[in-house]
């Protein structure tokens, strides 16, 4: 699990609620169900793209950031890819539903 905390840099994922519930308060609705939808999806979306960018980046990061999970071995690409594509599904998902 350490591996894919990692991966998608969860503790930055600290700071993508405050654009989801700037965003609501100026539609007007700061603190409804659907901001703490749309901040979830939100959440998973910028998960996604870190998975993707190390998916992305992982040649370049076995030259300058071996340490990092794909280049380390810890995650392999196909993985990473996958937690992408079901990161980006996921918050597509719970945007759609909220």
């Amino acid at each position: 699990m350490k591996a894919f905390a990692e991966l998608v840099r969860a503790p930055a994922a600290l700071t993508v609620p405050g654009d989801a519930v700037a965003g609501a308060a100026a539609a007007g609705w700061p603190f409804g169900r659907r901001t703490l939808a749309l901040t979830g999806a939100s959440v998973c979306i910028y998960w996604a793209g870190m998975a993707l960018n190390d998916y992305a980046d992982r040649h370049l990061d076995a030259m300058e950031r071996p340490e990092r999970p794909i280049p380390s071995g810890r995650i392999k690409p196909g993985t990473a890819l996958g937690v992408a594509t079901g990161l980006t599904a996921g918050g597509l998902g719970i945007a759609a539903a909220a």
